[in-house]
């Protein structure tokens, strides 16, 4: 999410003394509401999405918005300055960054954390610290797209910081361009005639955005393309170029008035067809995991639109309305809005859960809580430090000083949140001890649309070799290490089959589970396993085929209802869904081993030993102790009787020997959160996989044997 607007609380006045080509102009500079009724738009389209309004599922289309008014309002300040005398004070304009951006960010970085200390645990800590360091360096896009993050990682809570990526993304394009288009300007004015510099520029500038959105369409889809710099700056560029192209127009502003009829109808067309385009692609946009791709073009060439018809369109109550007293008020307050709407949607529902309050995690809450914490920020914190304290620092000392202020935050946010000893640091560090996807897709994103998807070949036996399939989501996934062992050990192909947070059982997680991170839709799940579970049948003729999955403990979607985990109908559902799954899993003669659920711990143990120190029991718990799982297991034990081939893993033995889930084995974290077992711990206990395969009636060595004898 970029900076919302760039030039302070009110569009800075655009002054029109003389365009680029030299042409005097005698119209005065003036506030436009209107641009600060677009900042509305875009900020209320983003909130909608982040309350996860259903009939707004694309409504991060907002952020785009952003990008192309802030590189629209920049380049106009930088223009008019070079166009005025021929220099940009750069210092002043950092200085005036500054002002306008780090208060309000610093503030909410500091709440933050302050929030995490409070509400999460050690694990939390970590991340958290983290993103606050990069959050308070205008670098955390970078840590973001390396450390594939996205709102959402399953079993986790979600950043309260990672909305900071679009400002990191704005402030690197901030620290860029007016050096690029200092020099830009220079090739520029050894043209003659005047009109030829225009021109040039505008074509400089056409082509940096031509060449970043090139980047975005043709890098592979993934973190770094939705959080790096490169793939984005096309939509600041754009507004960029809009910029230039409005002075270049002539000796008349956008927005004068005295334009023609037809202009103003033109205006009144395109306007009305952006601001339609942004609605339906807000409403139809469902695959997060695609964008921003070809239809971030598509925004990006809206927002450009929506800005100059604006100005084209005249004094039409369409301008009239987007410059109306609560759209402008609603966009000067868009960038306090934005910094703590995500917090506030991320923190309260801890909070309720915590104070068993559920009415703080209702969205009437949530909305009124990030109004009055935006309005107290404004009112309080930015406008004073923005506008009154320390106006006669020069702007270099004002320029340093935010400097200190960004790194003694990232100094603080590494003194209180991050580990303190070596024990700690590694306990919290088996968190990310999972088994590596390799090649191999695993997340959604990494997987392609599903006609394009199938299982993947882990490892090759010898001619003859039995064949050996896993699928189902993480709790399927991290059994790799052991497999991969016994795979070489008794000679056996190895094919997974395996996405994150996608039920094995032939059900519909309900999109606000998953939708908005790493693994798409719910709807999306269900075509892909539709697609790859058959397919790996027909394609690998599987002998074996163990699933997993921990779909139990989400909500579910039905006949357009969301239905609660650990109800009576959401328990039918979930029950029902193994139909399909073992008819088509079956149809090739397969055996089917089923596993059941690993129970669900009170704590990450990670976090728990980081809390507890390496001698401790606290952090030991009875396998018994999770009371929800018992009749899904139930059910599973129940599908020997509902399909043929068909047999029961329980995994309980392994994790949890003699019903105890132990912290620390032999030194090693056994469990990386509270139900994932370590990929360390798996791989180390591949025998107990093996001899609990053959507890389950397959006797993988024997299955080798008499392959290779046929």
């Amino acid at each position: 999410m970029p900076a919302l607007v760039a030039g302070g609380a009110r569009s800075p006045p655009v002054s029109y003394a003389r365009t680029l080509a030299g042409t005097p102009h005698t119209g005065a500079g003036r506030y436009r509401p209107q641009l600060d009724g677009i900042r509305a738009l875009a900020v209320m389209l983003v909130i909608a999405f982040h309350l996860d309004a259903t009939w707004l599922p694309g409504g991060f289309v907002g952020v785009d918005v952003f990008f192309v008014l802030s590189g629209y309002l920049i380049t106009g300040l930088l223009v008019d300055e070079l166009a005025r005398g021929g220099r940009v004070d750069v210092a002043r304009f950092y200085a005036r960054r500054v002002r306008r951006l780090l208060p309000a960010a610093a503030l909410v970085v500091a709440v933050v954390m302050i929030g995490t200390l409070a509400l999460l645990d050690r694990v939390d800590y970590a991340m958290v610290g983290d993103d606050a360091t990069f959050s308070a360096l205008y670098s955390v896009n970078w840590h973001f797209g390396l450390d594939q993050r996205d709102y959402f990682a399953a079993g986790d809570v979600p950043s309260p910081l990672i909305h900071f990526w679009s400002l990191a993304v704005e402030e690197q394009f901030y620290l860029v361009w007016p050096a690029l288009l200092l020099g830009l300007w220079a090739l520029a004015r050894r043209l003659r005639p005047a009109p030829r510099r225009t021109n040039l520029l505008l074509g400089a500038v056409l082509a940096l955005t031509a060449i970043s959105a090139a980047a975005s369409l043709l890098l592979p889809d993934g973190p770094l393309t939705d959080y790096g710099t490169h793939p984005r700056a096309y939509q600041l560029l754009a507004g960029a170029a809009l910029a230039i192209a409005a002075r270049r127009a002539g000796a008349r502003p956008l927005g004068d008035d005295a334009a023609g009829p037809r202009v103003r109808a033109a205006g009144v067309l395109l306007g009305a067809g952006a601001l339609a385009t942004l609605a339906l692609l807000a409403h139809a946009i469902t695959d997060t995991q695609t964008y921003p791709g070809p239809t971030g073009l598509v925004v990006t060439a809206a927002g450009v639109a929506l800005i100059a018809a604006l100005d084209l369109m005249g004094d039409h109550p369409l301008r009239r309305m987007a410059g109306g007293r609560l759209p402008a008020a609603i966009g000067r307050l868009s960038y306090s809005l934005y910094l703590w709407h995500w917090p506030t949607i991320v923190f309260l529902p801890l909070l309720a859960r915590r104070e068993s309050a559920g009415w703080l995690a209702e969205t009437p809450t949530l909305v009124v809580a990030m109004t009055l914490a935006a309005v107290l920020s404004y009112r309080l914190w930015e406008r004073p430090l923005r506008f009154r304290a320390g106006l006669r620092l020069p702007s270099r000392r004002v320029v340093l000083a935010g400097l200190a202020a960004s790194g003694a935050l990232g100094l603080a946010s590494i003194q209180l949140l991050q580990p303190h000893s070596a024990f700690e640091a590694r306990a919290l560090a088996s968190v990310k001890d999972f088994a590596q996807p390799g090649n191999c897709p695993y997340f959604g994103r990494d997987w392609p649309s599903p006609a394009s998807s199938h299982a993947c070949v882990l490892r090759r036996g010898s001619p003859g070799a039995p064949t050996v399939a896993f699928v189902g989501d993480s709790h399927a996934h991290q059994w790799q290490p052991a497999l991969q062992i016994l795979g070489a050990r008794h000679d056996l192909t190895l094919i997974r089959a395996t996405r994150a947070a996608c039920p094995a059982n032939d059900v519909t997680v309900d999109r606000k589970v998953i939708d908005q991170g790493l693994n798409g839709s719910g709807e999306a799940c269900d075509d892909w396993r539709h697609q790859v579970y058959p397919d790996l049948v027909s394609r690998s003729d599987p002998d074996v085929i163990f699933v997993a999955t921990r779909s139990h403990v989400s909500a579910l979607s039905a006949d357009g209802r969301r239905i609660a985990p650990f109800t009576a109908r959401q328990r039918r559902l979930w029950s029902d869904g193994w139909d399909w799954t073992l008819r088509t899993l079956g149809a090739g003669g397969a055996r089917i081993v089923v596993s059941q659920i690993q129970p669900t711990l009170p704590q990450r143990v990670p976090a728990c030993l980081a809390d507890a120190g390496e001698q401790t029991s606290r952090c030991d718990f009875p396998a018994a102790g999770d009371r929800k799982v018992t009749p899904y297991n139930a059910t599973i034990r129940g599908l020997v009787q509902r399909a043929p081939r068909v047999s029961v893993f329980d995994p309980v033995p392994i994790g949890c020997p003699g019903g105890l889930c132990r912290a620390l084995s032999h030194g090693v974290v056994v469990h990386r959160d509270d139900n994932h077992l370590s990929a360390r711990f798996v791989r180390d206990h591949a025998s107990r996989l093996d001899a609990a395969f053959s507890r389950a009636h397959l006797d993988l060595a024997t299955l080798s044997r008499r392959r290779r004898s046929r």
